[in-house]
């Protein structure tokens, strides 16, 4: 049993995104989950996406702010999660972290000019070891923070332990996992060997970017069904809507490309359609939301495109098809297919949805089911993918952005 001076120790994984970070706390003796949360990354005040926030690190102290910022954050999230489990946070000794290249640069205060211009190489990308306090973690005076290695360019930790979570490394078979978040990352591959991509999908999926969205919580409408008189809504709690989550979103848009209020190309004739009015506002799709779900599933379905080219494999070849990320678990699957975000050749049983796949791979190393072993054969086996370099990726972008 892991104790220090008599006393139980915890330890805390993260999936730190572009967007949120997540957090679990852990009893360490028995493994048991005690609490889990998420919060806001607070450097988004400097920017949405990974690419602004590098170049705002390249600035005088640019890099400084923005670890301040996932600093605060992280701590402000581990005092939730302390609280919720009641566990003092002096008694935190084990930090594991998971994300994105550039959010392993910047939460690590490592310079990430070579990440922010071409080849777009991470300065390291090996597994860090650092002191919690010494980073200004608010944590046992002897805790280490862990962030795993990056894979390669801006795919991240956050694939690797995907892949670990899902155990698709340990067999023979091709399966894909995509996340699905503002750095859209996808990985295909065996035990013999991976490819990987990242592509800058941006946040609709996670209700940023669109007008009426928002993340999961009360209120959220996450399905969407067509009746007889407009539009059947689910919500998180069956509150009134506020808002839509991505899940919801993706019904909405396949109901509206059904009836033919949005053409196959993404034009929408009228400037907004209102599926909700009532208790809790107005609530209503915009041409540009249209365009910003065109644009993240684009990104995404030529990723899947160009990884199963350079693969040499056929849709039949997958044995299972893994979403993760912001969906948690569950996206309709035929609506899913229907606007071209699942190529729509691979069976509806082979779709599996991954839960939190970036933080359970970040637990299984915090509770050594995983280790640095492993995880240096997956590195070993893995071929990074740069989308933007195939001669092809403009006409793949270009066709998969329809509906």
């Amino acid at each position: 049993m892991r104790k220090t001076s008599g006393r139980k120790v915890y330890g805390v994984a993260l999936d730190i995104g572009t967007t949120d970070i997540k957090g679990s706390l852990l009893d360490l003796a028995s493994g048991k989950e005690l609490a889990s949360a998420n919060i806001l990354n607070e450097q988004k005040a400097f920017g949405q996406d990974v690419i602004t926030r590098l170049y705002f690190a390249t600035k005088e102290k640019g890099l400084e702010e923005l670890n301040k910022r996932a600093v605060s954050a992280v701590n402000k999230l581990m005092r939730r999660l302390a609280k919720d489990a009641c566990v003092g946070l002096n008694q935190i000794k084990d930090i594991v972290a998971v994300g994105n290249s550039t959010m392993y640069h910047l939460m690590l205060m490592i310079k990430p000019d070579s990440l922010a211009r071409a080849p777009f190489l991470p300065a390291e990308k090996k597994l860090q070891r650092r002191p919690a306090r010494g980073m200004g973690l608010s944590v046992g005076e002897d805790a280490v923070f862990k962030f795993l290695p990056n894979i390669s360019g801006f795919v991240g930790s956050d694939t690797l332990a995907s892949i670990l979570a899902a155990g698709i490394h340990r067999g023979s078979e091709n399966n894909m996992i995509i996340d699905v978040g503002t750095n859209g990352e996808i990985a295909l591959g065996s035990k013999k060997k991976f490819f990987v991509a990242s592509c800058a999908s941006g946040p609709a999926f996670e209700g940023r970017h669109i007008k009426c969205g928002m993340s999961a919580g009360e209120g959220a409408i996450i399905r969407a069904k067509a009746a007889k008189k407009g539009i059947s809504l689910k919500t998180i709690g069956d509150a009134a809507p506020k808002g839509i989550a991505g899940s919801g979103l993706i019904d909405i848009i396949s109901i509206l490309l059904r009836r033919g209020i949005v053409a196959p190309g993404g034009r929408m004739e009228q400037k907004e359609f209102v599926i909700y009015e009532g208790k809790g506002g107005r609530i209503y799709i915009t041409r540009d939301d249209v365009r910003q779900v065109q644009l993240a599933k684009g990104a995404l379905a030529s990723g899947i495109e160009i990884l199963m080219r350079k693969a040499g494999l056929k849709h039949g070849r997958i044995k299972n098809f893994y979403i993760t990320g912001a969906f948690g678990t569950g996206v309709d699957k035929k609506n899913a297919k229907y606007i071209g975000l699942i190529p729509k050749e691979i069976p509806d049983n082979k779709i599996k949805f991954l839960k939190e796949g970036a933080l359970s791979g970040a637990r299984r190393f915090l509770l050594k089911k995983a280790t640095e072993k492993e995880i240096n054969g997956i590195l070993s086996n893995c071929a990074h993918v740069q989308l933007h370099k195939d001669k092809d990726f403009e006409e793949i972008f270009t066709h998969s952005m329809r509906f």
